[in-house]
């Protein structure tokens, strides 16, 4: 139904209108009086076998909703009836942002992709905190067995840099770890007028070492969010810089600049301009970096997998190379909200075929 008539009405919009459209009326149905408790409770216990403890957090399955589809922290109750296992909400900023002029997201059909510039749009740390801890107040039940991480960017400001923009970071990080199960630190942010972004060895020591100042006992988990065009020596130092900060996990990996072997043609790709690419073309490179880090990382460092995640095989793919838990938004939009039941159905399935209780016990391979 979605492949056959939602998806070619939701396409005749433009993107980012098709998201408001979709979400608004889930979340209205959601809304419903009485319909709260019942509709998010869904899923809970139809996937016993998918439930693990990651980071000291209990997950009811896998698979969780990227940072970029809820940027608010307003959709908490749509992500539970469509069989989200945790949502990491943002990215959030210091200070709220508008983001960039529209249209600032665009689709590549062909390539089961698209391609955003949005700008870090979100209401900032503050507000979206205490809306979420309003949220857990006001209706507990979204959120029990429903894991929330936060992802923290720089504030979309290129004034802002340096020092300033460490203390941005770290006024995010003061709201955050309040609200949040786990803090995510986007380190793809652009920390010069240049453009140079904290992905350097240099820049992400100073940074790591400024909320490590902030940080208290009995703080959230953190982990970082790398870009997939980071070359693999640079990877390297960089893993090297968190773990010897303590970093507890990493998410692998943020949008891409780059647009090698699309299927769209070029002049349309060209036509787009700048922005970060998303979905089915990242999936290759995402594996890849999921099995190159497991091997370098010991067994209880947590990674995430986010990237061309739009099948079940895929995301089975992504956990027996070393992944603990999968991300996904692009093949959300794709494949429709069916999708996330689906990977865990096909999980399960695996499972039992193979007589393995427990997805913490998934049998890892070299891809």
């Amino acid at each position: 139904m979605y492949s056959s008539l939602i998806r070619p009405l939701l396409f005749q919009l433009d993107p980012e209108k098709a998201h408001h459209v979709a979400t608004r009326i889930g979340t209205a149905l959601c809304s419903l009086p009485g319909a709260g408790p019942r509709l998010v409770q869904r899923h809970d216990g139809n996937w016993p076998r998918l439930e693990q403890e990651v980071l000291g957090i209990r997950f009811p399955n896998p698979v969780g909703i990227a940072a970029g589809f809820d940027k608010n922290a307003g959709y908490t109750g749509l992500l539970r009836f469509m069989g989200f296992g945790y949502a990491e909400y943002g990215s959030i900023t210091a200070k709220p942002s508008p983001g960039n002029p529209q249209p600032r997201l665009f689709r590549l059909r062909k390539d089961r992709a698209l391609i955003n510039r949005m700008g870090l749009n979100n209401d900032g740390a503050e507000t979206v905190c205490n809306h979420i801890l309003e949220k857990k107040t006001a209706e507990p039940h979204l959120f029990e067995n429903f894991p929330s991480g936060i992802n923290i960017a720089k504030t979309h400001d290129p004034a802002i840099t340096g020092d300033d923009a460490i203390r941005d970071y770290v006024a995010s990080y003061a709201c955050a770890r309040t609200a949040a199960d786990y803090i995510t630190i986007n380190i793809s942010c652009p920390n010069t007028r240049e453009g140079k972004t904290f992905e350097d060895k240099k820049a992400l020591t100073e940074l790591l070492d400024g909320l490590g100042e902030a940080r208290k006992n009995g703080d959230p988990p953190l982990l970082i969010k790398f870009s997939p065009d980071t070359k693999s020596t640079v990877s390297d130092e960089l893993v090297t810089v968190c773990e010897e900060r303590s970093v507890q996990g990493y998410v692998l990996t943020n949008t891409s600049s780059k647009r090698h072997g699309l299927r769209t043609p070029g002049e349309q790709v060209e036509k787009i301009g700048a922005g970060g690419l998303s979905g089915a073309p990242l999936f290759p490179g995402t594996l890849n970096r999921i099995a190159r880090l497991r091997r370098q990382l010991p067994e209880d460092r947590i990674l995430i997998a986010c990237g061309g995640i739009d099948s079940p095989k895929k995301a089975m793919e992504l956990l027996s190379a070393g992944a603990n838990l999968l991300q996904l938004y692009t093949g959300l939009i794709y494949q429709g909200p069916a999708l996330v039941a689906k990977i865990n159905d096909f999980l399960v399935r695996k499972l039992h075929d193979q007589g393995i209780p427990s997805l913490s016990q998934w049998p890892r391979y070299e891809p």
